[in-house]
């Protein structure tokens, strides 16, 4: 391909008007300009100059070159085909044009002066690296890589190339090989502050946290209160759940650069954590930096959520879809509060979008066959994959034997630790956790997605439990054992209260251990933990006098999750939970349960209300205010006084 600017028409060389020696001067002084960081003043010198002034085609290859480092694009590609004109054969003027089609964008331009620059001999490593860099913007990969190989054969150490070539591999989803490029080019250069921002970057992609939070303050050793390195840092500690540490970092980067809007946006997202109506203002003063800024305004609806605001937050994610139409984000968070609002027909069409935005990989199995969207047709073989975590698949798992009632030949694929609980589903399910290459289906479907595909709405949800049975030998194991430690007459709660603490599952559903201590101190009532995992630290730090009962290191000490406790529930007056698995599980035995939410809690529980449409044995307690625990454990405590004194009246009839 022929390469040309566009940009004016060389022309024959006309008889000289000046001397060389004064172009030379003007370039000279242009230069020095320059050099000493005066772009303006290289420019102001060089718009005396015409190229039509000039028979020599290295002073008007070095005009070009001026202007080009000015920021001049354009007017150098005119030096640059005057230059051309005067020497054709010129390589160095052809990959000079090419690097000014680059900055201008102009790739296809850009390519075809490099080829032309490759193909009149002899080229340096800078002419392969820039047409590497021309052929990645084009999409071409593969071509991108062989002319980045070609620089670096010519100068393995060549840190631009590495790169360059670190962020095609990384591209290309060969991770480990991008690092090793990112490290070589920072060998090369050690304070090359895009290979270690590029390299920092890559590691949180692969979710190396610690390495990746290594790596950025590593690179403010180097490049101390940098706004970019602060931001992204901060990020990371979002990502390890350490908000404070991220708020400082974030708050940093703005005081060294207040115009950023991504450091307002995720600022933002961390005050969401404690601070709704901060967050609000962290977001809108993103989004008048940047008024186009669909994550922003998905911000700034999750925030009005937050604050009770749900039609607000409606008309945010409304301009955030206005903005991008395709934004996972807005579909699936618009349709959190759509569910939280009871309108199950769009809530759960936004639900859907979860798959793109990371919370689960839709197509995990990878099957050549349909989705399931819904449609019977008796003996079809289904296979149902589980996903996010195992409070969702006791929750969803109830949608299994309708469709085998409905005459599907059903496979749940799910986690082994689920297998034995899942057992006593009726229809007797078939439940597995890995198949032979010989296994075939008709359709797949994610479990969460039953109620999308089986059009569920509020007034049509399957609320029939229990849909799970405790093992009868454990139940009487665990009566046994329950005997011993207390009187069977008093009225026997088990209690749960923390889940997950990993950020992504929302550790503000959890309740610090020590606001039940009123619940701990009532006369006839026995509290029994039934917190596995996360959250048993907080037991040695209440006072001596504290009851509260814990069922020993075998409690659910084995690989399948929840059978002991489905047993111990099962000989329980009452189930008390925030939110987490232990709340379904005892929902799912149809057991009374009392379950405690944040005053804007997850779509499921809904709002305003004290019943929960999907277990009919609840009752939900909420936050009057955010972050007011204290109010609900009064409620609940109040609600136990009253069902023990009722049970011991009716022990009294009797």
């Amino acid at each position: 391909m022929a390469w040309s600017s566009s940009s004016a028409s060389a022309q024959e060389a006309p008889a000289h008007v000046t001397s060389d020696v004064a172009i030379d001067a003007i370039l000279n002084e242009a230069a020095s300009a320059l050099r000493y960081g005066s772009a303006a003043a290289a420019l102001a010198s060089m718009r005396g100059l015409s190229p039509d002034l000039t028979d020599s085609a290295e002073r008007c290859d070095l005009a070009g070159l001026i202007l080009l480092g000015a920021g001049a694009a354009g007017e150098a590609l005119i030096w640059f085909d005057r230059a051309r004109l005067l020497q054709p054969d010129s390589w160095k003027t052809a990959a000079h044009a090419g690097i000014a089609f680059l900055e201008l964008r102009r790739f296809e331009d850009a390519l075809a002066a490099f080829d032309a620059a490759v193909g009149q001999g002899f080229v340096d490593p800078a002419t392969y690296f820039y047409r590497g860099v021309t052929l990645r913007a084009l999409g071409r990969r593969d071509e991108a890589i062989a002319a980045l190989d070609q620089a670096l054969r010519a100068q393995p150490d060549y840190p631009e190339a590495l790169r360059i070539g670190g962020l095609i591999l990384s591209e290309a989803g060969r991770t480990e090989q991008a690092l090793t490029f990112f490290e070589g080019a920072l060998r090369s250069r050690p304070r090359y502050f895009e290979a270690l921002l590029d390299r920092a970057n890559l590691l949180r992609e692969m979710e190396r946290y610690d390495e990746a939070l290594d790596a950025f303050s590593h690179a403010l050793t180097l490049f101390p209160g940098n706004a970019d390195l602060l931001n992204n840092r901060g990020v990371v500690f979002i990502d390890l759940g350490e908000f404070k540490e991220a708020r400082a970092d974030f708050d940093a980067a703005l005081a060294a650069k207040p115009d950023i809007p991504e450091a307002l946006f995720n600022r933002g997202t961390v005050l969401l954590q404690a601070d709704a109506q901060a967050a609000l203002e962290s977001f809108d003063q993103a989004i008048a930096l940047r008024p186009v800024y669909p994550d922003a305004y998905v911000g700034r609806g999750v925030a009005l959520k937050e604050l009770s605001r749900m039609e607000d937050a409606l008309g945010a994610f409304d301009i955030a879809l206005a903005q991008k139409p395709d934004s996972a984000h807005a579909r699936n968070n618009k349709g959190a509060v759509e569910l939280l609002l009871g309108d199950f027909e769009q809530g759960l069409a936004g639900y859907e979008h979860r798959w793109i935005i990371g919370q689960t990989h839709k197509f995990k199995l990878e099957f050549p066959i349909p989705e399931w969207r819904g449609e019977i047709r008796p003996g079809e073989k289904i296979i149902v994959f589980d996903e996010q975590g195992i409070g969702d698949t006791i929750q969803f798992c109830r949608y299994l034997p309708q469709l085998a009632e409905a005459g599907l030949d059903v496979t749940f694929f799910c986690r082994s630790k689920a297998l034995r609980l899942l057992g006593s589903l009726a229809h007797k399910i078939r439940c597995v956790d890995t198949f032979g290459p010989e296994e075939r289906f008709d359709s797949q479907i994610a479990l969460s997605s039953l109620p999308y595909a089986l059009g569920t709405r509020l007034s049509s949800i399957p609320a029939k439990v229990p849909y799970l049975a405790a093992e009868p030998d454990l139940v009487a194991a665990w009566a046994s054992r329950l005997a011993q430690g207390g009187s069977m007459q008093a009225l026997k709660i088990g209690l749960c209260w923390a889940g997950n603490p990993n950020v992504r599952a929302d550790p503000r559903r959890s309740i610090p251990l020590r606001y039940f201590l009123p619940l701990m101190a009532l006369e006839g009532v026995r509290v029994i933990s039934l917190q596995r995992h996360h959250g048993l630290g907080e037991i040695d730090s209440l006072p001596q006098a504290a009851a509260l009962e814990t069922l020993g290191e075998d409690f659910d000490g084995g690989a399948d999750a929840f059978i002991d406790s489905a047993a111990v529930m099962q000989n329980l007056d009452l189930i008390i939970s925030c939110d987490t698995s232990v709340a379904h599980v005892a929902g799912a035995l149809a057991r009374p349960t009392f379950v405690l939410l944040r005053k804007i809690p997850d779509w499921r529980w809904m709002l305003d209300r004290e019943d929960s449409p999907w277990y009919p044995t609840m009752r939900l307690f909420r936050q009057p205010c955010p972050g007011d625990w204290s109010a609900v454990v009064a409620d609940v405590v109040a609600a136990v006084e009253a069902m023990r004194d009722q049970a011991l009246r009716s022990a009294a009839i009797m």
